[in-house]
């Protein structure tokens, strides 16, 4: 006779479930994660806004002690708190913008989706709960002057700031994320095919992408190559002044800087350098598919939405591809 197992280590079939408690659902849910092979950059996620919500749970629902007893309604009355109630320090007012509470929701989603399907919740409260709507991303292109302005601003005197040019000359000339730039190594950079292929463990998607590059930058990055292999024992294109993995936080930090010193009042950051290439790429003749694979994208509706074209952008593609300008041009006598 076979023998019967003593435990199990999921709920038996049906209406059972594990009654945890909320960090050992965590717990359950970090380690499942970890095992399907999550990054590390979206692991630490789950734990932050996972003790953002068991926080407000504590100080406004203070009777839900296991994952259970969370219902579809205090995942919404969460919602309304954090439209209405949460204050956000960084813009001192209250409630979160959008996009951010959609962040949270889609960890939340995720978290119970996983704890449904492993039979530790008899319900999932996520369903039913729909993401907020956002305003379309509302990126206004950089003028040619305050471009040059931008790129005049870092001291090529100095490691750190050539380091900065580099990275937003390259920003510029391939669209790379952020995430993709500073996870460069030397490896990833081929100067005899003048291009960067990018493997998949360092894309957004896991897809491997070749990016080709201009003369210009290909002598930047030469430079930068040849500099960081003198002085630094590492793999990374970008690093810091001590050798060590360039961060993207730090980048950031430094390209505001840049762009105080260069009066430029429009948003300077990867993700605005990003959408620069982007739009310039259409705008200089490139087609939207070939964009498309450039910039990485799964879905060629996320490309369109990063391309934002002026109204003179518009009126000048107009006059330059009209099909009645072109019929007199062919016929004018």
């Amino acid at each position: 006779m076979p023998k019967m197992r003593r435990t199990t280590v999921h709920a038996e079939l049906g209406n059972t479930a594990l009654n945890l408690t909320l960090p050992e659902a965590l717990e359950y849910v970090y380690a499942f994660k970890q095992s399907e092979g999550l990054r590390p950059e979206t692991m630490k996620d789950y734990p932050l806004l996972w003790r953002y919500f068991t926080e407000y749970l504590a100080e406004h629902e203070p009777d839900v002690e296991r994952v259970e007893d969370i219902t579809t309604q205090i995942i919404r009355k969460y919602v309304g708190y954090l439209q209405n109630e949460h204050y956000n320090e960084k813009r001192q007012a209250y409630g979160l913008a959008p996009a951010t509470i959609n962040i949270r929701l889609r960890i939340l989603r995720s978290i119970f989706n996983v704890l449904h399907s492993e039979n530790i919740v008899n319900k999932n409260p996520m369903v039913g709960v729909k993401l907020l709507k956002t305003d379309e991303d509302k990126f206004t292109p950089f003028t040619k002057d305050e471009l040059h302005r931008l790129l005049k601003q870092p001291d090529v005197k100095y490691y750190a700031s050539f380091r900065d040019l580099v990275a937003m000359y390259l920003m510029l000339d391939t669209g790379i994320r952020a995430r993709e730039i500073f996870n460069l190594e030397m490896r990833h950079v081929d100067f005899k095919m003048r291009c960067l292929t990018l493997t998949g463990d360092i894309t957004k998607n896991r897809k491997p992408r070749i990016l080709p590059l201009s003369n210009e930058v290909i002598r930047l990055l030469m430079e930068l190559v040849s500099e960081v292999k003198a002085n630094f024992a590492t793999e990374y294109v970008f690093t810091s002044s001590r050798g060590e993995r360039y961060r993207a936080n730090s980048f950031r930090k430094r390209l505001y800087n840049y762009r105080i010193s260069a009066g430029i009042e429009k948003p300077v950051s990867p993700h605005s350098l990003r959408h620069q290439f982007c739009t310039d790429y259409i705008l200089n003749g490139g087609d939207l598919f070939t964009l498309q694979r450039i910039a990485g994208h799964e879905n060629i509706t996320t490309t369109r939405k990063y391309i934002q074209f002026t109204s003179e952008d518009i009126k000048r593609k107009h006059a330059e591809f009209s099909p009645v300008v072109a019929l007199r041009k062919k016929y004018r006598r």
